[in-house]
């Protein structure tokens, strides 16, 4: 055993070295479990964030399909424009599938993008595409008069 003069310390190894030991074991479980606990709140904080801006901008996606109005042509119309899909009709083929001219009963010309079966475009994608070329005005692109979605067959 040691022994030190006035306020410093009076043993080597006893009581008091016991407690400074405890008390640097709470300050680090403290300040572990301070900053354990500050992650959590600041990945739940940016969880919910991104959560919410997600939510958001799905509905804002949502609102946008619904307020665009396109008329809906019924299958046989667009075959009996198209004459049956028929090759003579066909003016190209793109990624998706083939474009047609047609003629509506009015006299009216259009252009109808068929979608393959093929195409590795699905549903949804389609839906898309004739919404961006619905918004879409340009001299040089023709305007979206309305679409199809019938008989599990997709057509612009």
């Amino acid at each position: 055993m040691a022994m030190w003069r006035g306020s410093e310390k009076l043993y080597k190894d006893g009581p008091l070295n016991d407690a400074k030991d405890d008390h640097k074991r709470k300050v680090a479980v403290i300040s572990i479990t301070t900053a354990v606990s500050l992650i959590l709140v600041m990945i739940s904080t940016f969880s919910f964030i991104y959560w919410r801006k997600r939510q958001l901008r799905d509905k804002n996606d949502e609102g946008e399909r619904e307020d665009l109005e396109l008329p809906l042509f019924d299958f046989d119309t667009i075959a009996h424009a198209t004459n049956n899909f028929s090759s003579d009709n066909k003016l190209g083929q793109g990624g998706f599938g083939p474009v047609y001219k047609g003629t509506l009963l009015g006299g009216q010309e259009i252009a109808v993008k068929r979608l393959s079966r093929k195409s590795e475009q699905g549903l949804e994608e389609f839906k898309n595409e004739v919404i961006l070329c619905a918004k879409l005005q340009h001299r040089n692109l023709v305007k979206v008069l309305g679409c199809c979605i019938q008989r599990n067959v997709a057509h612009l």
